[in-house]
């Protein structure tokens, strides 16, 4: 998706899951990108060489390695897109990924509590419990639509859900992890897994936040799964199957692809 896309307020996964994460968000007028994980400087380039030469920000929910990576911000830098992480996270940052380069070209910002302002959009960052070694945010994005306030959450790495869910309600559109199915996870023991929301988890936090909501969005998007313990096809199921049970199954429940582009979801015209 690019500038010529079609006006409205667009979201597309670009990537997805433990070898990297990317998500797209577009007006037309602006783009926006949460997260850019790719761990070399081709795939980074391959897979963002349409989307970041026109990006107006860069947003970080985290420091793992599959969020943001050295060889994403050597393409960042040299495009100069602006990059926002956590005020509490820039040193962290240059710690953990500058890996000897300098970056004196980067223009690197620090995000805070109060909303960000990028292009169309208005970025409220909300704080998920994820590895206690990292800081981890869920981000709120608004935009106005025909004099309408419109609402995307996108939040994945957390493991519980505890008052978060206000975040959630009255969202047009979510993208939300669904991580693993419980029962694989037991068949496969992964300890970095229990920092990762479960599918039946996902499930209720979507129906907790759409009962709250005065109409559930169309469409969510799972994300982050894993690979050796979920599918999309049981995620889909799984997560479908409690809204359903809510009264919710109108709900188009969607699964971002690992390495791909998922198909552009149109979040209001």
């Amino acid at each position: 998706m690019s500038r010529d896309a079609p006006l409205g307020f667009h979201f597309q996964s670009i990537r997805s899951g433990s070898s990297g994460n990317c998500l797209l968000f577009t007006t037309g007028a602006t783009t926006l990108l949460i997260d850019a994980g790719f761990r070399t400087l081709s795939g980074g380039r391959g897979t963002l060489g349409d989307i970041l030469p026109k990006a107006d920000g860069v947003v970080v929910s985290h420091l793992h390695t599959d969020h943001i990576h050295h060889y994403a911000l050597r393409a960042i830098e040299e495009l100069g897109v602006p990059l926002w992480v956590s005020g509490t996270q820039t040193r962290a940052l240059r710690n953990k990924h500058f890996s000897g380069r300098p970056f004196d070209h980067l223009l690197l910002h620090g995000f805070a509590e109060q909303p960000l302002r990028i292009g169309e959009f208005a970025i409220r960052a909300f704080e998920v419990p994820h590895h206690p070694d990292c800081v981890t945010y869920g981000f709120e994005i608004t935009c106005l639509r025909q004099g309408i306030a419109r609402k995307a959450v996108v939040a994945t790495d957390f493991w519980d859900w505890d008052g978060l869910r206000p975040w959630f309600d009255d969202a047009d559109f979510i993208y939300l992890e669904a991580n693993h199915d419980p029962e694989l996870l037991r068949r496969h023991p992964q300890p970095n897994a229990y920092y990762h929301l479960s599918n039946p988890k996902c499930g209720a936090l979507l129906a907790q936040a759409f009962h709250h909501s005065h109409a559930p969005p169309p469409t969510v998007m799972l994300g982050h799964l894993s690979k050796d313990r979920n599918e999309p096809a049981l995620a889909q199921d799984t997560v479908w199957r409690i809204l359903d049970g809510a009264g919710y199954g109108r709900v188009r429940v969607e699964v971002a692809p690992r390495h791909e582009p998922s198909e552009p979801v149109l979040i209001a015209p």
